[in-house]
C-alpha cells in the first residue's frame, strides 16, 4: 500500500501544451498554439545508443531496433534504412542524441561522434539535421563533430530538459532505468541541474550508474551469493557464500525474469549465450555463474540466488538516488523545501518505483511515471521522443528560407 500523503500523478496535468497526449487527428482538436502547418512537419528523434536504436515521432509513435554497434558498425546506415517510422516520406526535422560513441569499435569518442552523425547524414540526406548538445541546446551537424564532448552521452540531458516539465517548481529528480545504465538527474524548476557533464564527471557524482534491467552481467552487480542448502541438490551443507564467476553467463536480464519482473520471451535470444529467454534458459544461465549448471543446483535455490541479486542492484540504486536527492535539497536549502518530485522512466520504470519505496515515498512531494502518463508508452524510447519534442519546439524556424528571416 503506497502512502496516503504522496500524490501520484498518471495525468496529463503537467504537459497541457504537449499536442500528443491525446490523439490530435483533427484540427478543431489541436490546441491554439499548434497550427495545421506545424502539424505537418515531420520530426524524427534518435536515440543512438550502443546495443539498441531508438526512434519516435513527435507525436508519440516510437520503435526500438536491437544493434550491437560494436559488432557491426557498417551496418548503423542499414538499420537506419529499415526504421519503421516515416517510410511514405522523409522527415523534414532529424533530432539525434547518442551514447554509442563509447563503444570500444571507435579509438576515441570524437570518431565515434563523427561517424554516427555521418551516417544520419548519409540515410536522411534530404532532412535538416540537428544535434542535441549538454549545453543544453541543438546544434548544426558540422558544428557538433566539432564538439564531440557536448554532442556525445548527450540523451540523458534532452530527457532531463523535456521530462522535468512534469516537475516545473522547486526541486526534483529524474530516474531514468534502462537496460544498460541508470540515470539520477538532479532538477530544479523544471531544468537539469547535474553535478557532472561528461560520463566521467557522472559516475564520479552518482548520476550515472551502469546498472540496468537488462545488459548488466551478474557478476557486475555482487562478487558473492547465499547458497542455501537444499534436498535436491548437491552442494554443501548449510548456508554458505559462494564467489560468482567473472564471466558474461548470465546477465540481469535472466535475474528479472526468474523473479517475475521480466516476461518470457522465446523469441529473443539476445541473451548472455544466445539462447531463448525462457525461464528454463535462464536457470541454466544463473546456474553457470556458480560454476554449474541447472541440474546441480535446484530451481529454488537459483530463485533465492536471483531474488538476491535484485536486491543488491535494488540498493545500489537506491543509495545513489539518496545521495542525489540530499545534493538537490542542498541546492535548495534556503527554500525550505524538504520534499522533492521524482520523475522515472526507461524500460525500468517498475524498479525506479521499488526505489522510491525504498529511499521512503514520504520522502517525495509527488511520482510522475512517464509510462503512465500520456496516450502513448514513450517510456521505453523516453530520450528519442524527448528530442524529437525539443526539435518541434525549437528547430522549425531552420526549415525556413533565410531570406524570410528578415
Amino acid at each position: 500500500m503506497r502512502s496516503a500523503d504522496i500524490s501520484r500523478h498518471s495525468s496529463s496535468s503537467f504537459f497541457a501544451n504537449e499536442c500528443w497526449l491525446k490523439p490530435a487527428l483533427h484540427a478543431e482538436q489541436r490546441p491554439k498554439h499548434i497550427t495545421g502547418e506545424q502539424q505537418s512537419v515531420r520530426v524524427l528523434g534518435l536515440d543512438i545508443g550502443g546495443a539498441n536504436i531508438k526512434a519516435s515521432t513527435a507525436d508519440g509513435e516510437s520503435v526500438s531496433i536491437s544493434f550491437a554497434i560494436w559488432q557491426n558498425r557498417d551496418g548503423l546506415r542499414g538499420i537506419l534504412k529499415q526504421l519503421p517510422l516515416y517510410r511514405d516520406a522523409a522527415p523534414d526535422i532529424v533530432a539525434l542524441t547518442m551514447t554509442a560513441e563509447l563503444a570500444d569499435c571507435f579509438q576515441t569518442k570524437a570518431e565515434g561522434v563523427q561517424f554516427i552523425i555521418e551516417a544520419v547524414q548519409g540515410v536522411f540526406a534530404g532532412s535538416l539535421i540537428r544535434v542535441w548538445l549538454t549545453s543544453g541546446e541543438f546544434a548544426e551537424a558540422t558544428d557538433a563533430i566539432e564538439l564531440p564532448q557536448l554532442a556525445g552521452a548527450s540523451n540523458w540531458h534532452a530527457l532531463a530538459t523535456w521530462a522535468g516539465r512534469a516537475a516545473p517548481s522547486g526541486p526534483a529528480v529524474l530516474i531514468d532505468i534502462g537496460s544498460t545504465t541508470t540515470d539520477i538527474i538532479p532538477l530544479i524548476d523544471g531544468l537539469p541541474v547535474p553535478e557532472g557533464r561528461t560520463d566521467l564527471e557522472r559516475l564520479a557524482a552518482s548520476e550515472l550508474l551502469y546498472t540496468g534491467v537488462g545488459r548488466t552481467p551478474v557478476c557486475a552487480i555482487v562478487q558473492t551469493v547465499p547458497l542455501v542448502p537444499d534436498e535436491e541438490s548437491a552442494g554443501p551443507v548449510g548456508v554458505c557464500r559462494i564467489p560468482v564467476a567473472a564471466e558474461l553467463f548470465a546477465t540481469a536480464l535472466d535475474v528479472h525474469l526468474l523473479n517475475g519482473d521480466v516476461m518470457a520471451d522465446a523469441g529473443n535470444c539476445e541473451t548472455a549465450d544466445g539462447r531463448p529467454l525462457t525461464r528454463e534458459a535462464s536457470l541454466n544461465r544463473l546456474a553457470h555463474m556458480l560454476c554449474c549448471d541447472s541440474t546441480e543446483l535446484s530451481e529454488t535455490q537459483l530463485v533465492k540466488i536471483a531474488e538476491h541479486i535484485a536486491e543488491q542492484q535494488l540498493q545500489q540504486i537506491t543509495v545513489a538516488v539518496k545521495n542525489r536527492c540530499q545534493y538537490v535539497r542542498k541546492l535548495v536549502a534556503d527554500s525550505g523545501m524538504t520534499k522533492i518530485h521524482a520523475v522515472i522512466s526507461g524500460s525500468g520504470a517498475w524498479l525506479a518505483e521499488r526505489v522510491i519505496q525504498e529511499v521512503g515515498e514520504s520522502s517525495f512531494a509527488a511520482v510522475h511515471n512517464l509510462s503512465e502518463m500520456f496516450v502513448r508508452n514513450v517510456s521505453r524510447s523516453a530520450p528519442a521522443f524527448a528530442v524529437a519534442r525539443l526539435a518541434a519546439e525549437r528547430c522549425q524556424d531552420d526549415l525556413l528560407p533565410i531570406e524570410s528571416l528578415y
